[in-house]
C-alpha cells in the first residue's frame, strides 16, 4: 500500500520546464517546449524541517 502511494505521488510529478535566463521557455528544433526529468536530492529533502523547505527542495515553491 505504501509503495503504491509513493508511486502515485512520484507519477504526479511534472517534468521541469527548460527556461532561459529571462524566464522564457526553451524550444527544441521542432518548436516544442523542452522539458527535462527532475532530479531530487533525497539527502537535502530528508533534511527539510518544514513544508516550505520541502517545496523549495522539490521546486514547487512557485506553484
Amino acid at each position: 500500500a505504501d509503495l503504491e502511494k509513493l508511486q502515485a505521488y512520484v507519477n504526479g510529478f511534472v517534468p521541469a520546464r527548460c527556461v532561459n535566463q529571462a524566464g522564457n521557455p526553451v524550444l527544441d528544433a521542432k518548436g516544442n517546449e523542452r522539458v527535462e526529468k527532475r532530479l531530487i536530492n533525497t539527502k537535502e529533502l530528508l533534511g527539510c524541517k518544514s513544508i516550505a523547505e520541502v517545496k523549495i527542495c522539490l521546486g514547487t515553491d512557485r506553484d
